[in-house]
């Protein structure tokens, strides 16, 4: 059940990027810093890869989308992508963390966030979570996939609601509505810039503090149309998972 809600996902058009698609959208950005980003690579046996971010939590967990978990393929990790020089990739050996709970049938269901714990701690500052009785009105987002300005583009994001993007998910998206409706996203636009495919992981920022997780495309075939959709982590659930699990 829970490999099929994460395969949905991929279907409605969430952001995990693959060599064939990383110049499908251009929206805009600026070249940042920000060490807690880490590039992350789902590789198979073949040599294909899908390409996501995430952030650092701590020392030794990075929080990201669990949609970047593809079957049969092995997560790498690059961190300090953006200190300069090359990164080396360290594979994920543990087994990952996705947030499950219940619904009124007692069945399984996934929501579209992982954490994934390093074989080895990091001197890296990590982002700090949120403090949710102050949520910003802006966040910043970066990831990999836009081709203007370079790699690892900064941009910031308006906050907004949710209730146009609901909508076009019940009425085009039937399936993934049931597998998204669920769970707890915020929603930003700004006019002239998206998330792209390639950045779903990435964290949504405000003053060193992360309070999303990039999950999914409002639009996956016009840029900028609609909005994009963070999973939120001031939601108690999920705050408390993430509290429970890093320390």
């Amino acid at each position: 059940m829970a490999r099929m809600l994460l395969l949905l996902l991929l279907w409605v058009g969430t952001t995990v990027g693959s060599v064939v698609d990383l110049q499908r959208r251009v929206v805009g950005g600026r070249p940042c810093e920000r060490p807690h980003h880490v590039k992350l690579r789902g590789v198979s046996a073949r040599g294909a890869s899908n390409l996501c971010g995430g952030s650092l939590v701590s020392d030794r967990w990075i929080v990201t989308a669990a949609h970047c978990l593809l079957p049969g393929r092995t997560m790498f990790a690059e961190l300090g992508v953006n200190a300069g020089g090359a990164a080396q990739p360290v594979q994920i050996t543990a087994e990952p963390v996705i947030y499950t709970d219940r619904d009124i049938n007692n069945n399984d269901r996934s929501h579209d966030i992982m954490l994934l714990q390093l074989p080895n701690s990091t001197d890296i500052q990590p982002v700090a979570l949120p403090d949710c009785g102050n949520r910003p009105q802006t966040v910043e987002i970066a990831g990999y996939a836009a081709t203007t300005g370079g790699p690892n583009d900064e941009r910031n994001i308006e906050v907004v609601g949710c209730a146009d993007l609901t909508e076009t998910l019940q009425m085009d998206f039937p399936l993934a509505f049931q597998a998204k409706n669920y769970q707890h996203w915020f929603c930003g636009q700004t006019p002239g810039m998206d998330i792209c495919y390639g950045d779903s992981g990435g964290g949504a920022v405000y003053e060193n503090m992360i309070y999303g997780v990039i999950s999914f495309l409002g639009d996956p075939d016009y840029v900028c149309r609609k909005a994009a959709a963070f999973m939120d982590l001031c939601n108690p659930q999920y705050a408390a998972w993430i509290n429970k699990t890093i320390s």
